[in-house]
This record gives structure tokens, C-alpha cells and sequence, in this order.
């Protein structure tokens, strides 16, 4: 049988239709119980502008989907949020969501006793970790801070933040306004540490002129540059050094002197205490027996310095050092110990500088970043990364990488 070619013409035309519908989700929401259909659920592809609302009768579609890895989140009041992880290789999709009821939260659950409190309570240290301090920061609001409850854990000296609907913030300066699932969210005042996980969706703003439009585009820019995203496509790309950053190894020692400091004065309250009745006595102006008076003031200054030492590699890392896995369009990042990144074109913000109490000159961007639990970090040609809760970062990534700075993956710089 002879085969029929169609007219070049005419494939023209077939192909970019073809290639939409191949780059679509369709599905119902329904009620994973009864089997009822749930309408007016928000359903989106995490960290993208890609949304929707399903209809009356539960149904939903998204088309034009960005290639790579994506999570697609669809969550409605009273329900648990489902998440549907998904490669654009998977796609065209034809799915059915069940959502699951949200259990009533009960206080017997919890082992540890709390106080719940709301915003004007812990307003502010919710939006310093969620939102930021960085300039752009100060032109982000939160619409619905009343959706968010606080539980403040006295005994481990914790707050919890949760939310009964997606937090909603406009931010001004990037001109988005942001829908934010939010899972998770806790800082630790002990440890000196913020945590929080979710799922965004952007919306643009698209307000004003071409004055207006301009003014978003650079501030949005230089939210790009040197950021995590900037980094993770730089360095799937295998452009590093070309797109301004700079990667070495870094180990943390252990500061000895200070774990023998540690260890004399230790020994000395327990032998204090053990001839006390437990209780630690010291006399005015004078030493803990077995801490010789011409050594302590050596032993304070020691006690004041760092518990580890950052020793840093001379060699600059290259990119093929850090991928050690290639998959199709996915390729994985993995280290030992900690890197040090650096991003050379451009300096730090004097906001970082007076978070540190540091009355010193902005230098280069300089971030420490940690695999947690070893794991390899999948990521693609987008910038996206998985499991970002693996990939822990300190310095200025770990002060700057927040709501106010952050960016929809489909975000590609004006050149």
C-alpha cells in the first residue's frame, strides 16, 4: 500500500497543534470518600504562573507546559493538599484527584504542650523568615495574615506556623502576586534556624505602563542573578564561570583547643557542684578550682571563637565535577562536606550586611551550601531542583532566598 506525504505546507500547520495538546493536563477533582466532584479546587504546577480553577463539575485543564520535572498541586479548604509529581516526557495526562478530607486538628495529638497565638504576636518573625528582610521586602503585604495561626512550643522553644488557606502576598517590587501553599513552617530559636515548605503560584501583576513594566523587569533581573535558580541553570548548562560564579570545596574542623576548653571547665563545675550539693559556687574574683588563674582569660577569649574552622579549597570546582549523573534531560548534583559559591557579579545588599552586625563594606555574594542526608540533587535545564529540602544553604543564599526574591520558573531574563 503506497504511503501518502502530505504537503510540507500543511504539516506546517499541523505540528504546533499537534505539540500543545502534548503539552497538557486534563482531570477531576473529586472527593476521594464519596466520590463527589469538587469544584472551585486551585490547581497548579508548583513555582510556575501556570494555574487554574476547576469548574463546577471538578474539571480542570493546563496547557503549555513547561518542559522538565513539576509537582502539581491541587488543593482546596477543608482538604489535604494532593501534589502529582510528573516529567513533561508523561504528558499528555488525562487524571482523576481525590482529595482527602482534612482530619480536625486535636490538641491530645500533639506531645508537647503549646500556646496558640495569632499576628500581632508573631506577625513579624513569621514575615522576616517567609518573606524576607532584603530590600525588595519592604514593598511585599501578605492580604490574608488572619488565615495564619501560630503555635509557640515552650519546651523546645519552636514556632509553628499553619495556614487553612493558600497565604497570598503581593509583592511590588517584582510586581507578582503569589498564592503559597504552605506545608510547613517552623523556626527553631535554639538552634538559630527558619524552615518552611510549599508551593507557589505567580500571578503577574501587569500594572501601569511601560515605565511601570520596565521597572519590574530589572528589579526581577537582579532577583535572577546570582540566585539558586541562576546557579542551577549555570551549572546544568555547564556555565559557571560564564554566568559569574565561583565554586569551591569547603571543610568545617573542628576547633580542638575550644573542645578542650569545654571539656577542663566541664570537669571542674561537676567537681564544684559534687562538693556543693549540686549547686555551682564560685567566689567573687576568683577561679573554678583546676582552671589556673593565669590561664583564664586565655581559656574566655577561647570560648568566644567558632566551634569549627572554614578551610576552603584553592582549586575552583568546575561543573563536571559536581554532575555525577545524567539521565535524559536530568542531570544530578553531588558533593562531599559543604561548597562555597561565590557570585562575582554583584555585591552583597547592606541589608545582609547589618543582618550579620557587620559595619564593614559589601564584598561578593558569598553562600555555603550543605546536602542534607547525603542525598544526590536531580536537577533540569529550568533551574527546578529536587529535593530542595536536601539542598541546605547558610550565608547570603540562607539570608536572601526567601518569598520577596523568589521567581516562577518560567521566568527568563530580558537580555
Amino acid at each position: 500500500m503506497p504511503v501518502m506525504k502530505l504537503p510540507a505546507i500543511l504539516l506546517g500547520f499541523i505540528l504546533p497543534f499537534v505539540s500543545l495538546a502534548q503539552l497538557s493536563i486534563k482531570g477531576k477533582v473529586v472527593n476521594a470518600s464519596t466520590g463527589a466532584v469538587i469544584p472551585g479546587c486551585s490547581v497548579f504546577i508548583a513555582n510556575t504562573s501556570k494555574g487554574t480553577t476547576a469548574n463546577g463539575n471538578g474539571y480542570f485543564e493546563l496547557s503549555d507546559i513547561p518542559p522538565g520535572k513539576h509537582d502539581l498541586i491541587v488543593s482546596s479548604i477543608g482538604y489535604e493538599t494532593s501534589v502529582f509529581s510528573f516529567t513533561d516526557g508523561q504528558l499528555p495526562l488525562q487524571l482523576k484527584i481525590e482529595l482527602v478530607v482534612k482530619v480536625k486538628e486535636l490538641d491530645n495529638v500533639d506531645l508537647e504542650a503549646y500556646v496558640e497565638e495569632g499576628w500581632d504576636k508573631w506577625g513579624k518573625i513569621f514575615s522576616d523568615n517567609f518573606i524576607g528582610t532584603s530590600a525588595n521586602a519592604q514593598q511585599c503585604k501578605i492580604r490574608n495574615p488572619k488565615a495564619i495561626r501560630f503555635r509557640y512550643y515552650k519546651k523546645s522553644n519552636r514556632l509553628v506556623a499553619i495556614a487553612d488557606e493558600p497565604v497570598v502576598m503581593e509583592n511590588k517590587a517584582l510586581g507578582y502576586v503569589l498564592s503559597y501553599q504552605l506545608e510547613d513552617f517552623v523556626v527553631n530559636f535554639s538552634e538559630r534556624s527558619a524552615t518552611f515548605l510549599g508551593y507557589s503560584l505567580f500571578e503577574d501583576m501587569d500594572r501601569g505602563g511601560k515605565a511601570a513594566a520596565q521597572r519590574r523587569e530589572n528589579k526581577r533581573r537582579e532577583a535572577y542573578h546570582g540566585s539558586i535558580m541562576h546557579f542551577m541553570r549555570a551549572l546544568y548548562e555547564n556555565k559557571l564561570g560564564e554566568e559569574g560564579f565561583e565554586v569551591r570545596k569547603m571543610q568545617r574542623v573542628p576547633n580542638v583547643e575550644k573542645q578542650r576548653v569545654r571539656e577542663l571547665y566541664r570537669k571542674a563545675s561537676e567537681k564544684n557542684m559534687a562538693a556543693n550539693n549540686g549547686v555551682l559556687k564560685v567566689e567573687t574574683g576568683k577561679q573554678l578550682e583546676g582552671i589556673p588563674a593565669d590561664s583564664a582569660e586565655y581559656y574566655r577569649k577561647v570560648l568566644f571563637e567558632k566551634d569549627y574552622f572554614e578551610v576552603y579549597g584553592k582549586e575552583l570546582l568546575s561543573a563536571d565535577s559536581l554532575i555525577v549523573a545524567i539521565e535524559g534531560a536530568y542531570k544530578g548534583m553531588h558533593f562531599e562536606e559543604y561548597i562555597f559559591v561565590t557570585y562575582k557579579n554583584a555585591l552583597e545588599e547592606e541589608r545582609y550586611i547589618r543582618s550579620l552586625f557587620n559595619s564593614g563594606n559589601p564584598g561578593h555574594r558569598r553562600s555555603f551550601v550543605l546536602l542534607l542526608n547525603e542525598k544526590l540533587i536531580t536537577i533540569d535545564k529550568n533551574g527546578n531542583y529536587y529535593n530542595p529540602q536536601d539542598f541546605f544553604t547558610s550565608g547570603y543564599w540562607g539570608w536572601s532566598e526567601k518569598m520577596a526574591n523568589s521567581l516562577p520558573l518560567d521566568y527568563e531574563p530580558a537580555r
